[in-house]
């Protein structure tokens, strides 16, 4: 990463943050955090810390020996980190760097820090081994009408994911269950579910986009014992359509203490009304479309639309490109007219595009192509 927005340290690890990979698990297992550091004090996937809308945040995932800012355990809700704060992650401090000036030090922990960290672990411990009643367990019974669903398991458990459709829109909010059935008696850290795109040339695991704590440990669950949960994701305003190089899924991971974690993944079809709104007023003016070219966890998306019959002895091709910058969305419009290229660039308001009428955004597109052809 040549410039990131934020710059976390753990031990002699470090990783960079920015708008696009604003994410990271914070621990002591390299397979389990994007952050990790080899000291016993830690959990395995201890705190996640993210960026968005310029500011940092962090949260504790059920660990053993707490999540600390300023002297204060960080629990199940956020909490905004600023410079000049003191992070601990049990007695392992946490430095922070921002691009723009700032930082939280790596200070060592003192003595009497250290011992407010073995009262919090031993309190931890007695909870976690704390079986709890059905009753405490189960917030609400699995709905049946979330039917799309889809479940793994291991000898720890099973953990299913159910939706009430297999369709989600950019921009919205995506609501859902997650459900635990314990195998065995377990000791649960934590159960996350995160919305993750994988572009065909992203990277391997993909880019999460959102991620909820659906639930914050540590419990004691018995044999048998069934957790239903819903959970909320957002799915951000403006991103890439499911498509040939475009895959989406959510995926559940129940964080289970001295045990393999249990996970599940559940492929959903995002699709975007604003390129679709686009596409439809292309068509409308009888141009075929193709289909959307993006690149990974970019808001800026691409189409070449090939004109109708009697506009073939003059245009070879139309390319859109539509670009999302908050409250407007930019499109840019490349007129190939036989070898003499043509292009404009407008700035259209997304609310007043997403609330104007078929006819209207036709009408729009025509104009802007009109006077593109006119020069």
């Amino acid at each position: 990463m040549s410039n990131p927005a934020v710059v976390l340290q753990l031990g002699a690890s470090q990783v960079g943050l920015d708008v696009y990979n604003n994410r990271v698990f914070v621990g002591r297992d390299p397979a389990a955090s994007q952050l990790a550091h080899l000291e016993a004090g830690l959990s395995r996937r201890h705190a996640e810390v993210w960026l968005t809308s310029g500011q940092l945040w962090i949260r504790d995932l059920g660990s053993a020996n707490g999540t600390w800012v300023n002297g204060q355990a960080v629990g199940a809700s956020p909490v905004v980190l600023q410079p000049g704060m003191q992070v601990y992650l049990g007695s392992v401090p946490l430095g922070v760097r921002w691009n723009g000036g700032g930082a939280i030090a790596q200070a060592p922990a003192q003595p009497a820090f250290a011992a407010q960290v073995a009262q919090h672990q031993q309190a931890m411990q007695a909870q976690a081994a704390q079986p709890q009643a059905p009753a405490q367990l189960a917030s609400q019974p699995l709905p049946k009408d979330y039917s799309y669903r889809r479940q793994d398991a291991n000898g720890n458990g099973v953990v299913l994911l159910a939706l009430k459709q297999d369709t989600a829109w950019s921009g919205s909010k995506l609501e859902g269950f997650v459900e635990f059935t314990a195998l065995d008696n377990e000791t649960i850290a934590s159960i996350t579910v995160e919305l993750i795109e994988k572009h065909a040339d992203g990277p391997g695991k993909g880019h999460v986009w959102d991620r909820c704590l659906v639930r914050q440990g540590p419990w004691k669950a018995l044999h048998n014992d069934v957790l239903p949960l819903p959970f909320d994701l957002d799915v951000p305003s403006g991103v890439a359509p499911s498509g040939r190089e475009v895959y989406w899924y959510l995926h559940a991971v129940v964080d289970i203490n001295w045990a393999s974690d249990v996970d599940v993944e559940l492929p959903i079809t995002v699709r975007n009304h604003d390129l679709e709104r686009i596409r439809d007023a292309m068509g409308a003016l009888d141009y075929r479309f193709s289909e959307w070219d993006s690149k990974p966890h970019a808001q800026r998306f691409d189409a070449k639309f090939q004109p109708p019959a009697q506009f073939r002895n003059v245009i070879n091709a139309i390319d859109i490109g539509v670009e999302y910058l908050g409250a407007t969305v930019k499109l840019a419009i490349q007129v190939d007219k036989k070898g003499r290229d043509r292009e404009d660039a407008v700035a259209l308001d997304l609310a007043q595009m997403r609330g104007a009428s078929a006819e209207v955004m036709t009408g729009t597109l025509k104009k802007i192509i009109d006077d593109i052809m006119a020069r």
